[in-house]
């Protein structure tokens, strides 16, 4: 919930994006209640602070990989990918490494997840 949430996260990295802080959250936790994947883009100008929140938010917090999220990001630089898709093709690489160095078990609970969802 979000109550249990208030206070896992170093949110002085956040100047004044407290309402981005918690849209951001408030997303994940339902991902989770509603066992339903939800794709969030974060966008804004460069500079303001996107990276940070979500690696402050998504990356770095144990309380979310603590409750099982496994959450991938990556970001669109015009400047250095021609591809359209090359950030979602990166956000899916680091998911599949990540899952990759889970055990055997975790593995098949994947590609069972995956194949069900197909």
């Amino acid at each position: 919930t979000m109550e249990s949430a208030k206070g896992m996260f170093p949110t002085e990295r956040l100047y004044g994006r407290a309402s981005e802080s918690k849209r951001l959250l408030t997303v994940c936790l339902r991902t989770r209640t509603a066992r339903k994947p939800e794709l969030v883009l974060v966008t804004g100008r460069s500079g303001s602070g996107k990276s940070s929140l979500v690696d402050t938010i998504i990356i770095e917090s144990d309380f979310l990989r603590e409750k099982g999220f496994y959450c991938i990001a990556a970001k669109f630089d015009p400047l250095r990918h021609t591809e359209p898709l090359a950030a979602i093709i990166a956000a899916f690489n680091e998911y599949f490494d990540l899952v990759a160095r889970g055990s055997d078990e975790y593995i098949d609970l994947v590609r069972t997840n995956i194949l069900d969802e197909t």
